[in-house]
């Protein structure tokens, strides 16, 4: 070490301070200003182990699944980047190099926020401190301290004296932690195949250390009696897929943020203080007694043998025909695209990777299917082709809008309808023999998760997303290849997608309006204001548009005029306007407010290439200006049904079960006839998978029972991946649920029952008799599936609608109920002389849109 080195008193700077504070060069207290977005491009230079490496001052903030966050503006949050986020710059160039990073992680994950509690990524630190070099005081947690111009990090792997202080130091945090927690897993049966994930004991291994040195028989002979643990359990085996064992924890806080962070469930939290520390569920009760949704996240997380799950609780999928194999977690651990996945998961999840051998000329999946798998491309070439159409339809036969071909170098296809639970876009078929990995939807989540794919996989799914955003937008439908090809071209680079949650705001009535919006997945609650009230409340959904009307300032003037006057003035303004659209078209203001009902993603393009788009190609400006005059026409008429229609989220049922009051007796023939059809084969015991009750339209009750919706919020975070779309897209329950209710909780219309299923008994606690046991059935999810779950009928034959004798039921989409309500009601306005706003075909055209 040069001389330089050496200890200089008087020049430390002290790190820990809590908040938003540290200290000055003089020790005096100083505020610590958040990163702004000027941090971006302001680049730190420091050395890892002598290696130089470049990063920039700040990074975007992320979310618990690697997304970064942005605003509707498209603003991201800066955060400073830290000493570890440098190492993975440094070592990570390609995947599966994770492991190659020399700072070890035991608290810590790449998508979670850092807390810096388990000290084993501390890091020797040296930087220039009046003019000097000198080194930090104390060794430093590098997942959460911020990188420095001109700072040199030394890790466990640097040689030399400040290596050997960081080796000295990990070895003995980890020799204390594994003395106190270093456990086999529960039950015995599962510590064969969890040992060697339980990363605790990894850590051990890795740098030689030796528990038994802390030991009480060693420290003290006879060993003190411990003291109780107020508060705390050692094992915890209520619930009935997870077993929890207190000793074990090592208090990383992993499982509490995975809970909140990740999957926002908020169950798990901090209890006790000092040696009577550990988690909680709820306010401390066991986690079968909990609001637990048994997601597993927390298991997963967990990094020692404290959280695992119950053999009862593993998935064992069979492949469906001789060509498959189900992949066993040994094999996919070792390869490198599941690399950094969690082991725990993988050994979990096994069953949900399936091998399959393709044939040349074989189709893998075709356009309309029910996507629920993902394919990954391990050898052989396939070609992609979209036609404009769905099977059944004549546009089925039209020759392919668009085509492609994918080699292992695309690596993924079906990520699409995989993640979003919609129809296949695509038909795929092998051009040689090949092979394939059939991925389900939690396996794929958790590969996007990773930061060496997740950029990836975004890049490929925003590409793959533009042009299915706008093949199935109906302002692009029904064009000719050619000049659909143009402005797809023109679009490709000026589009930008985002995404909302439900209940987020997309623009108010009222604002100046900046950007047009193509719907591809969602719905959105549009209000339109009359008289500063809300006068009418529609839904638009998937191929919708919004707000080109405020970008077009259209206003109730407009309405009277016919859509070729206003065509020809729109398309001479534009040609006057050139490219400085400012001093010809001001800027309109929102008609109406747009609010996400679900989970909700957008294309969005600005005013400017709004309205070059229509300079460009008349065809579009044609169409826009027809659907916005129609829009202002309908929009001038409130009705309670419309309002109904939203509230009761009818818009995106697909198979909604409706009752006509005027014919139905309430003989409950339904019912009976939907247990007759099912009967025990399920769980064991009859059951009915509907209820005679339920909501009113007009003169129509919509039955309690599966709708099949657009956006299936019951297949949101299914922690073994046991629900998903059938042939007639839709709501299959598998055989391997475990019963843990998320599903049931997740559905908004309480169209999924949790019933014991008497075909799989296991052994529970009793809660009134300590250390008794008896047998029970598992809870098992029960929904309607068309009574067609195997997906085995051309097209599906309900039995509640066959069963009624007075042809009172019938299932129907949702915007096929509420075109049927209306009619009638506007036939009733007519026959009562009734002067309605609105004639008949200005409602079927909006509902059309």
């Amino acid at each position: 070490m040069p001389p330089d080195s050496e200890f200089i008193p008087g020049l430390f700077v002290r790190d820990d301070d809590e908040g938003l504070f540290s200290r000055d060069i003089n020790g005096q207290l100083v505020r610590l200003d958040a990163a702004t977005e000027a941090d971006y491009r302001k680049t730190v230079t420091l050395q890892i182990d002598g290696v130089p490496v470049q990063v920039p001052l700040a990074e975007p903030l992320t979310d618990a699944s690697g997304n970064i966050v942005v605003d509707l503006e498209g603003r991201t949050t800066p955060r400073y980047t830290t000493i570890y986020d440098a190492a993975r710059k440094l070592y990570v160039e390609q995947l599966g190099d994770e492991k190659k990073i020399p700072i070890p992680v035991l608290c810590h994950q790449p998508h979670m926020t850092p807390v810096a509690v388990c000290r084993l990524c501390v890091v020797q630190i040296y930087g220039q401190k009046r003019g000097r070099r000198a080194a930090e005081r104390k060794l430093l947690p590098a997942c959460q301290h911020q990188v420095k111009d001109g700072m040199e990090v030394f890790t466990m792997n640097a040689p030399g004296p400040d290596g050997d202080r960081v080796r000295q130091t990990v070895k003995a945090v980890t020799e204390l932690l594994a003395a106190d927690h270093l456990k086999p897993a529960r039950p015995p049966e599962l510590e064969k195949e969890l040992k060697h994930f339980n990363e605790l004991r990894r850590m051990t291994e890795t740098c030689g250390a030796d528990p038994s040195r802390f030991n009480l028989e060693i420290l003290s002979n006879p060993p003190p009696p411990p003291p109780p643990l107020a508060g705390r359990r050692e094992l915890d085996s209520s619930s009935p897929v997870f077993l929890v064992d207190h000793g074990a924890c090592i208090l990383c806080d992993r499982c509490v943020r995975a809970c909140d962070d990740v999957r926002e469930n908020h169950v798990i939290g901090r209890t006790g203080k000092g040696v009577t520390a550990g988690i909680g569920f709820d306010l401390n009760v066991p986690m079968g007694q909990s609001t637990c949704v048994q997601c597993g996240e927390c298991m997963v997380s967990c990094p020692t043998s404290a959280i695992t799950f119950k053999p009862v609780a593993q998935i064992e999928i069979l492949a469906k025909d001789r060509s498959a194999e189900v992949l066993k977690a040994k094999e996919l651990i070792s390869d490198p695209i599941f690399a950094w996945i969690p082991p725990k998961f993988l050994l979990w999840q096994q069953g949900l990777v399936i091998r399959r051998k393709i044939k040349k000329g074989q189709i893998l999946c075709r356009q309309g299917d029910p996507g629920n798998t993902a394919f990954i491309i391990r050898r052989g070439k396939f070609r992609v082709t979209v036609f404009p159409g769905v099977r059944g339809t004549g546009a089925w036969f039209k020759r392919p809008i668009f085509a492609t071909e994918l080699t292992p170098a695309d690596m993924i296809f079906g990520e699409m309808a995989c993640l979003s639970g919609s129809p296949r876009a695509a038909n795929v078929t092998a051009l040689e023999a090949g092979e394939v990995w059939e991925i389900r939807r939690n396996v794929l989540d958790r590969l996007m998760r990773l930061p060496s794919q997740r950029q990836r996989f975004e890049t490929e799914y925003r590409e793959r997303s533009l042009d299915l955003a706008l093949q199935h937008t109906d302002l692009f439908k029904g064009i000719e290849q050619e000049e659909y090809s143009r402005i797809v071209d023109y679009l490709r680079n000026r589009l930008v997608f985002v995404r909302l949650r439900a209940g987020q705001t997309l623009f108010e009535h009222g604002e100046i309006a900046t950007h047009l919006y193509f719907v591809r997945l969602g719905h959105v609650r549009v209000s339109v204001h009359e008289h500063g009230k809300v006068a009418k409340v529609v839904s638009s959904g998937p191929g919708t548009i919004l707000g080109e009307i405020g970008l077009l300032a259209f206003t109730s003037e407009d309405d009277h005029k016919t859509v070729k006057e206003v065509d020809l003035a729109l398309m001479r303004a534009l040609d006057q306007a050139e490219d400085d659209f400012g001093n010809v078209f001001p800027p309109g203001v929102r008609t109406a407010t747009c609010v996400a009902l679900n989970n909700l993603e957008l294309a969005q393009l600005s005013r400017a290439d709004f309205l070059q788009m229509l300079r460009k190609f008349g065809l579009l400006r044609q169409r826009v200006v027809k659907q916005s005059l129609a829009r202002l026409r309908s929009s001038t008429v409130g009705h309670r049904i419309l309002d109904e229609y939203v509230a009761q989220g009818l818009f995106e049922g697909q198979s909604i079960l409706v009752l006509d009051l005027d014919n139905c007796t309430r003989c409950d023939a339904c019912t009976r006839g939907c247990v007759e059809q099912h009967g025990t084969r399920t769980h064991g015991i009859p059951i009915p998978r509907l209820l005679r009750a339920g909501r009113r339209l007009d003169n129509f009750m919509v039955a309690t029972s599966c709708r099949s919706c657009t956006d299936p919020h019951c297949m949101v975070g299914c922690p073994v991946d046991s629900i998903h779309r059938g042939k007639h897209l839709q709501i299959v329950i598998e055989d391997h649920c475990i019963g843990c209710g998320l599903c049931a909780e997740n559905c908004p219309y309480g169209s999924i029952f949790m019933i014991p299923n008497e075909r799989n008994r296991i052994l529970m606690p009793d809660p009134d008799d300590v250390g008794r046991t008896h047998l029970v059935g598992q809870l098992k999810a029960a929904n309607c599936d068309l009574c067609d779950a195997m997906g085995e009928l051309s097209s599906p034959r309900p039995a509640c609608v066959a069963a009624c004798p007075h042809d009172a039921a019938f299932r129907v989409t949702g915007p096929q109920l509420l075109e049927r309500v209306m009619r009638t009601h506007v036939r009733d306005l007519a026959a009562g002389g009734v002067r309605a706003r609105i004639s008949e075909s200005h409602v079927l055209e909006r509902l059309k849109e």
